[in-house]
């Protein structure tokens, strides 16, 4: 199943970054996986579409993935897609910041090695500016390739779907859908009669207070909350910026000058320090990702969290979570100006440079469809407004985290430095390694302005301005 061309990763990876290529054959086979008898599949919902899913029968398709949850529980289901197609596929799962790092190096060279690859909205405008990535509406259209019926893409949640487009041009289709929330034990705030927070203010107040509870009933190796802080542009800057725009501040004006280092969010960035570290703060809080979060609170050793929404689907029975009974969600904590988030879509698009591009299609056509959503129902938070809006969730006894979803359906403003801005790897770094500086105990205005000088830089180089 797995028939990537590993000689010529092998060959690019030590020709453009040393050391890279002993990584990637240390993580090129996935886990193992459990996986129902090809036989016995019933592709049959898949087969209503009006189009011959086997006219690429015997291609064989390279589809490089992150190692979130999302992508395993994908993983386990590409025999349906390969029952369905007779097109096999090579499946390569690496964490993200390296993922990142394959992809930019076989998009910016051209040397196709994967012909799908996934990629969400802080790294389209970079992969559209450059012509990295197929358009897909072409695909769409094309009736020997969609039946755009039973696609329905209207039931696609709009939100994703402007993640998945650069100045109208639909790059990607997304297959889940999620945005940060905050996680919390209800048996924990039931037991010391506490309130979800509703302000920023409030939960630093609470997490003073639920650690206090929780020492005085005997949970020493337990803490009351945690919040991304590693750096990298894309990691904590996607907990921070929202903090930053619910008191009144951006990242950049309407003229793309960044101006995160005004005030509003000198006030904010000091709210959001004070929420992780400190006193009922795990240990190591100043360089947390975003795995070990959820992996704490799965475990029962953190009481709340700030973590994707697509959390629930990795405590949602005994099996997966010792808290999987326990657990309940709200909406991010509002500042003094607004209620914001950050929406989040994985996504799967076409190199530019592949091989096998309809059949490409195929596969992003199965994976981010209804039948494919409801398969992926358990594990995975799908990007299929239906679904929310059904009782395919109630089995969670998560009312508050059911309402969260469907708020976020209705969701639309994006930061702009986030919203598929050619510069924001770079400078998404810049402003995250100075977030993680102000958490190691950096000064927050100093620290704010030189960063804001970096990107300022950053900014006068690149082509969002129209300089080049």
């Amino acid at each position: 199943m797995y028939n990537l061309n590993m000689i010529n990763v092998w060959g690019l990876c030590r020709l453009l970054l040393p050391g890279l290529s002993a990584l990637l054959l240390l993580t090129w086979f996935p886990l193992s996986v459990q996986a129902t008898p090809v036989g016995a599949l019933n592709v049959s919902s898949w087969q209503k579409a009006n189009i011959n899913w086997q006219q690429f029968s015997g291609t064989t398709l390279s589809v490089l993935a992150d190692a979130q949850p999302a992508f395993q529980a994908l993983q386990t289901k590409l025999p349906y897609f390969e029952k369905l197609t007779g097109i096999k596929v090579g499946f390569h799962q690496v964490d993200q910041e390296r993922m990142r790092d394959i992809r930019r190096i076989d998009l910016n060279t051209g040397a196709g090695i994967y012909d799908v690859v996934p990629i969400g909205i802080s790294y389209l405008g970079e992969a559209y500016h450059n012509g990295w990535l197929e358009e897909l509406q072409p695909y769409l259209e094309n009736p020997a390739l969609t039946d755009t019926g039973w696609y329905d893409q209207a039931d696609i949640t709009p939100g994703s779907l402007k993640l998945s487009s650069i100045n109208g041009v639909m790059l990607s289709l997304p297959f889940d859908f999620s945005a940060p929330v905050f996680f919390y034990r209800k048996d924990l705030f039931q037991r010391y009669e506490l309130q979800v927070p509703d302000t920023f203010e409030q939960l630093l107040r609470l997490k003073t207070d639920l650690q206090m509870a929780l020492e005085e009933d005997g949970y020493h190796d337990m803490y009351a909350f945690a919040s991304r802080t590693r750096a990298g542009a894309g990691l904590n800057t996607w907990t921070v910026i929202p903090v930053i725009r619910s008191y009144g501040g951006e990242m950049l004006d309407g003229s793309l000058t960044p101006v995160f280092n005004s005030p509003q969010a000198v006030e904010a960035l000091r709210v959001y320090r004070d929420m992780v570290t400190g006193y009922g703060s795990p240990p190591g809080a100043p360089m947390l990702n975003s795995y070990e979060i959820r992996d704490q609170f799965k475990q029962g050793r953190l009481a709340a969290v700030i973590a994707a929404s697509h959390l629930f689907a990795e405590m949602d029975s005994p099996q997966k979570s010792v808290v999987w009974d326990k657990w309940d969600a709200a909406p991010m904590p509002r500042g003094p100006v607004t209620r914001a988030t950050s929406l989040w879509s994985w996504a799967f698009a076409i190199n530019a440079h592949a091989r096998n591009k309809d059949a490409a299609w195929l596969f992003l056509q199965w994976a981010s469809s209804r039948e494919t959503a409801l398969l992926l129902r358990d594990d995975d938070a799908p990007a299929r407004a239906s679904l929310w809006y059904s009782d395919v969730y109630d089995y969670l006894n998560a009312p508050g985290f059911i309402n969260v979803g469907r708020w976020l359906m209705d969701q639309r403003d994006i930061d702009r430095m986030q919203n598929g801005l050619p510069e924001f790897p770079e400078a998404g770094l810049v402003a995250s390694q100075a977030f993680n500086e102000i958490f190691f105990g950096a000064p927050v205005t100093p620290t704010l302005d030189q960063a804001v000088i970096r990107v300022e830089q950053i900014m006068q180089s690149g082509s969002s301005r129209g300089n080049r």
